[in-house]
């Protein structure tokens, strides 16, 4: 097959359309296709069994999930990624308390317009046979005194969100959002509009009156005012650096340079300033600028509140914690009788962060398209951004023209909210977010995002000062910081060329006869970086460096899929992980492979790994295992097995060995098998897949030895 047979199919792998065309398909080209089918998948088949699947998320973004697979693999992405974006519903049709759009039963072919307060509350619901026109969201939230309308398809999974402000006018704050999203953006918006400060008492409390507790404790004095000399001097302000003063308040403190005035003179306050700077820190590490002019307490309460809405938890998180609360208080009254000695709430899952970070992503560039000049067709923005720094260009294009545009405080908040939920991803929070949108007359806006985590030196213009980094990783701490911005933040200065972003920790260029006694990994697996060598392993935008790891396994598996009316499929995988302890939750990386075939060889790239961690790491590992045990401690390898002086033992299975009842342990089908001398059956077996799994075998020995 010379061509590419591109096919439209459901999630079940329906074919709604098909077309062939002479060359691979791009992004946009598959998702063309896909939308002129109203489907969320399409697949691209090129040769026997290499197929390329893109697919449409909640969110409407299209992406490629996987390239060159067979139709096994294809299947099964598509499976996983349907459920993850698409689940299942829980067929309770009554609508949530908690649920801010919560829609009344209407046809199917009808919309749904809901009156609600900001805390999500409905107030009233109206049901309209077409879509609701702007006039119509209006006089509902009218007649009901709210400021906002969620309207949408009763079929549907999104809604559209209208809002007041200010001054009294209405407008459509976002389009076309998931439910959660459009929860985020009515909370923005009614920040940057309606909020004034904190709810007097006996009144309803706003949900941004209190600042989240900051997760690495308040901020010291201390640290508040060295923060604020670091802005005065930056950025070359006419302010005292020298004894300033700090007055604490709930998210953070208020720094300033205090007056002196003479008491015992009744005209003295004539001559106090007026309009001077008052810096207001968070505990984050946020400066904000603000006047004296201002009353203090209405500008640390609005302060306070952008803190609130940029930390605040998941509705999902808060609901638990609430329930937690609820449940202890209970206990302590009834004198403990319920037995209640602890309540942990789990934390969501990195996916879900990853799909609300996502859903911010439209509304930011709704608002900021408002900003355009009549007639514009694309605009591109970066934001480079941290704790304590902000950098944000726009610039928009109509023709062959281009205009540059500020970005308000009030969108500012709103990315700011964004980059923190992108921060409880894996990666962390990125350091620029890159976003273009083109909008072409006739055609619906295509928006391009990228997240930008520093793999090449920043342009000059969206570099911030080093004292910005240091305070965002004190803020968001991570395992890898890249090499050129860990020397720019040291004050050693940005390289003049980057060719690639080396990893931390890499050995410096080195002679070529030295270079080819070190080994070196350098390669790509599908299209993520690996590099490996003596001092650090990197996969993505994971890195650790061997010193520093505690615990390593590496295992190969083997398992065949049988499907109706076709051939056995044996799918073939190599793991290799490296980390710290806590195992669970501890930094670590992993670097997966899988081959498919009976007879599938292992991949070069996990035989390098596992040579250069028995070369350069295992040694390490055995001796201060040998060293911990000799010296009258106790070890845990493989997750279960202790190991002391008088031998081993085991809570699941109960066991406990002496040294002198043990055989030499061995390595089959992927288990260390541990025996007691003379019995055939195994007393213990341990997946080499658990930490350290591997070293069992040449630390019995040692300790026998």
């Amino acid at each position: 097959m010379t061509g590419y047979v591109m096919a439209a199919t459901e999630a079940d792998g329906e074919r709604l359309g098909e077309r062939t065309v002479s060359t691979a398909p791009t992004l946009g080209e598959a998702a063309e296709f896909g939308g002129s089918h109203r489907t969320n998948y399409v697949s691209v088949r090129h040769g026997v069994d290499r197929i390329t699947l893109y697919g449409r998320d909640a969110t409407g973004t299209w992406s490629l999930l996987v390239a060159d697979a067979p139709a096994a693999v294809v299947v099964e992405m598509r499976r996983r990624h349907d459920a993850q974006c698409r689940p299942e519903p829980d067929w309770d049709d009554s609508p949530r308390a908690d649920d801010p759009f919560a829609h009344a039963f209407v046809p199917d072919d009808g919309y749904v317009l809901t009156a609600v307060g900001v805390d999500g509350e409905p107030l009233g619901t109206r049901v309209s046979p077409t879509a609701p026109t702007l006039a119509e969201a209006a006089d509902l939230g009218d007649l009901h005194r709210a400021d906002y309308v969620a309207a949408g398809r009763s079929d549907g999974d999104v809604v559209t969100l209208y809002g007041r402000d200010a001054g009294g006018s209405w407008s459509v704050v976002t389009a076309d959002v998931d439910v959660e999203t459009a929860e985020e953006v009515c909370l923005w918006f009614d920040l940057t509009q309606h909020y004034r400060g904190r709810s007097p008492d006996g009144a309803d409390p706003h949900p941004l009156d209190r600042a989240p507790a900051p997760e690495r404790g308040q901020l010291a004095a201390a640290q508040a005012i060295s923060l604020v000399v670091e802005r005065i001097q930056a950025r070359g302000l006419d302010y005292p650096t020298q004894g300033l003063t700090a007055d604490r308040f709930d998210a953070g403190w208020s720094v300033y340079a205090p007056v002196e005035v003479d008491e015992s003179d009744p005209m003295a306050f004539l001559d106090m300033p007026v309009g001077r700077s008052v810096f207001l820190v968070s505990d984050a590490g946020r400066v904000k600028e603000t006047s004296s002019s201002v009353p203090p307490r209405q500008a640390e309460e609005l302060f306070s509140a952008e803190e609130a809405y940029v930390r605040r938890g998941l509705a999902e998180e808060r609901a638990l914690a609430d329930f937690r609360d609820e449940v202890m208080r209970l206990d302590a009254e009834s004198a403990g009788a319920a037995g209640i000695s602890s309540f942990t709430v789990d934390t969501p899952g990195a996916e879900v962060f990853a799909a609300r970070a996502s859903g911010l992503l439209g509304p930011i560039a709704q608002q900021l398209a408002l900003l355009g000049p009549p007639g514009w067709d694309r605009f591109e923005a970066v934001f480079s951004f941290t704790v304590s720094g902000e950098v944000a260009q726009l610039r928009f294009g109509s023709g062959g023209r281009s205009t540059e545009a500020r970005v308000p405080e009030q969108i500012a908040v709103l990315v700011r909210r964004q980059r923190h939920l992108a921060g409880r991803m894996p990666a962390g929070p990125w350091w620029r977010l890159l976003l273009s949108v083109d909008h072409s007359a006739g055609t619906n806006a295509r928006i391009t995002t990228e997240y930008d985590y520093g793999d090449r030196p920043f342009p000059d213009d969206q570099l911030l000062a080093p004292e910005h980094y240091r305070d965002d990783l004190a803020a968001y701490p991570r395992t890898h910081t890249p090499e050129w911005l860990a020397a720019h933040i040291a004050g050693a200065g940005r390289p003049r060329t980057a060719t690639r972003s080396a990893p931390q920790g890499a050995p410096s260029p080195a002679p070529s006869a030295q270079r080819a006694r070190t080994p070196v990994l350098d390669t790509k697996i599908g299209w993520t970086g690996l590099y490996a060598d003596p001092q650090v392993i990197t996969y993505g935008r994971k890195s650790l460096a061997l010193d520093q790891v505690e615990w390593v396994s590496y295992w190969a598996t083997q398992t065949a899929e049988k499907r109706f009316m076709f051939p056995t499929t044996y799918v073939n995988t190599w793991d290799f992980r490296v980390g710290r302890y806590p195992y669970r939750g501890g930094p670590q990386v992993s670097v997966p492979f899988s081959r498919y075939g009976r007879q599938a060889q292992q991949p070069e790239e996990w035989t390098f790994l596992v040579n250069l961690v028995r070369q350069y790491l295992e040694p390490r590992l055995l001796t201060e295992l040998v060293t911990r045990v000799r010296g009258g401690g106790t070890v845990t390898v493989g997750g279960s097995v202790k190991v002391s002086q008088d031998g081993i033992a085991c809570d699941k299975p109960r066991l406990s060995l002496p040294w002198h009842s043990i055989s030499a342990p061995q390595q089959r089908n992927g288990m260390v098998w541990i025996h007691q001398a003379g019995v055939e059956k195994p007393a213990l077996t341990v997946p080499l897949s658990h930490p350290n799994a591997a070293l069992i075998p040449d630390l019995f020995a040692a300790l026998t030895s």
